[in-house]
């Protein structure tokens, strides 16, 4: 298998249940990198969201950011898409009226959501957790409350790259991505979950697979040569883009379903270290 270009998920694969890189992981990835394989992050994340965890002096050759609407390389912007200000102000309404949680996210700067809706949102965090939301889920939920979430008197919808919504409750963000599917039918845009607690929505047309495209095309690498590893519906594209594609043992049976191949240990085990690490030393990474 002649890999040139590796593209991580962050949340459920590069990142344990606390929301850090394994050292073992770290070390094992630069030598990847000081090898000639480039390493490229594939996230629902914004770029400030992939920066306020990267450990310092860990670096990598590319990110794709908020599920396709961004796409960057180490020194040059490739892709940057921004979500349609009345999108926005629909969608976000009819949030409210519906009491979901709800974070904005600028280009630059921090995620932010209204001081009068804070109360709901700790009531979320205070239902009874059901066994589907995992660990590094709700950890980050209780993070963006407890610091991460700046509270506005007012909202504002210009350059905004990504809307999360959020629910321990299954049947109310089922009921909430039927109602998306639903507008979709109106306004041009798409959805994207990491898990089965979250959607988000993006411009139309973008994915992480069209994001890693333009990396690829940036460094003059075939998509044949390309391994992605992740563990959600948003890594789906991707899979489908790559020459090979790895679910992590913690993916929903969907996902693993749609890879080539699914790692032995979940990502609180640290399983894609020791996936990445039993490609080396099988050979099966050149």
């Amino acid at each position: 298998m002649n890999i040139q270009a590796i593209a991580l998920d962050m949340d459920g694969t590069l990142l344990n249940p606390e929301g850090q890189i394994e050292e073992s992981l770290i070390t094992l990835l630069k030598q990847f990198r000081s090898d000639g394989i480039k390493v490229f992050l594939a996230t629902g994340r914004t770029e400030k969201e992939i920066l306020d965890v990267l450990p310092n002096g860990f670096e990598v050759d590319g990110y794709v950011t908020a599920n396709g609407m961004g796409a960057r390389c180490i020194d040059k912007q490739l892709a940057q898409h921004a979500l349609a200000e009345d999108l926005l102000k629909m969608v976000i309404a009819e949030a409210r009226e519906n009491k979901m949680y709800y974070e904005v996210h600028p280009m630059e700067g921090s995620r932010f959501a209204l001081i009068e809706d804070k109360p709901y949102f700790a009531a979320e965090l205070e239902k009874e957790l059901p066994e589907t939301l995992l660990e590094n889920e709700l950890n980050s939920r209780k993070n963006a409350l407890a610091a991460n979430i700046k509270w506005v008197n007012e909202l504002h919808y210009d350059g905004i790259v990504k809307a999360y919504f959020f629910s321990v409750d299954t049947a109310k963000i089922n009921a909430w991505k039927d109602r998306l599917e639903v507008l979709k039918e109106e306004t041009d845009f798409s959805t994207s979950s990491s898990s089965l607690h979250n959607v988000e929505i993006m411009v139309g047309g973008v994915s992480k697979a069209t994001g890693i495209e333009l990396l690829l095309n940036e460094y003059g690498i075939s998509k044949e040569n390309l391994l992605a590893v992740g563990d959600s519906e948003n890594d789906l594209p991707m899979f489908a883009f790559a020459g090979h594609a790895v679910a992590m043992q913690n993916a929903e049976d969907h996902v693993k379903a749609q890879a080539d191949e699914v790692t032995e240990l979940s990502y609180e085990k640290n399983g894609l270290y020791h996936y990445l690490k039993k490609m080396v030393v099988s050979g099966k990474v050149e």
